[in-house]
């Protein structure tokens, strides 16, 4: 699991489970209302099937996975591989780079390289390989926009239970105060239950799901350049300087220089 998200969710959900048992003296399940919870969290995910195809919905658990799982593209690495590869064409010529296009561990490296073996034109390789890019991004907007999507109704929910539940409320006005306050307190769980679905659950997933897929565009970006600028047959230090533009100085002074 990636570090900042084990921290990020223990540090939101403890601030709030912790408020909640402080406010409360230690009595949580006044937060829990079954039938608000049903509301706000069934509601918001009915309205989002109701906004977008149901493949988007069944890929949940997938999107939910690279947010758990994903792993960093480690940037600085993959540009010292391509100036490797780039010293190997130079040196021993394309075809040498065979074994190494059956063997990177990321298919995207792997076409690019095998197309350039083959002797394809540049501007096809550029075509294919961004075609791929941009294919891939439109399918990370699917997962962003389901939480994004969920995020945005559950609020909307959370005050629609609200207000479900004041209604029960002004039935019972010329009751027992204590009937009234119990109904209040089930009232407002509802907004709370949509805040939370916001703020701590499908919010910070389409954020992050956000920036991955740009992390890695920017990633295969860099395979791009490497591969058309192989291809050319540009001397390593060439490959290198270009793709060294893709970083910050701080970056650039990490990596050994190109022999």
């Amino acid at each position: 699991m990636d570090l900042a998200t084990l921290i990020g969710v223990v540090l939101a959900w403890g601030a709030v489970i912790f408020s909640m048992y402080h406010a409360s003296e230690g009595a949580l399940g006044a937060y829990f209302k079954p039938s608000e919870l049903f509301l706000v969290f069934g509601g918001s995910l009915g309205a989002a099937m109701l906004s977008m195809p149901l493949h988007n919905i069944t890929g949940a658990v997938g999107y939910v996975k690279k947010w758990l799982f994903n792993k960093h593209a480690h940037i600085e690495h993959l540009i010292k591989e391509m100036v490797e590869y780039a010293e190997t064409a130079r040196r021993d010529g394309v075809l040498a780079l065979e074994s190494v296009a059956r063997e990177a561990p990321d298919a995207f490296l792997r076409r690019g390289l095998q197309l350039t073996i083959d002797g394809t034109d540049p501007e096809i390789i550029e075509r294919i390989l961004r075609i791929e890019i941009d294919a891939m991004t439109e399918r990370h907007k699917h997962g962003k926009h389901l939480f994004h999507t969920l995020a945005k109704f559950g609020p909307g929910f959370g005050l629609m239970a609200t207000l479900i539940a004041q209604v029960a409320m002004f039935r019972h006005l010329d009751g027992d105060a204590a009937v009234i306050g119990k109904a209040l307190a089930i009232a407002l769980t509802g907004t709370l239950y949509g805040c939370i679905l916001q703020n701590l659950v499908a919010g910070p997933i389409a954020e992050k799901l956000s920036l991955r897929s740009h992390e890695e565009a920017f990633a295969k970006e860099i395979v791009l350049q490497g591969v058309l600028s192989i291809q050319a047959g540009n001397n390593p230090r060439v490959v290198e300087m270009q793709l060294m533009s893709f970083l910050s100085t701080r970056q650039q002074a990490a990596i050994p220089k190109a022999a």
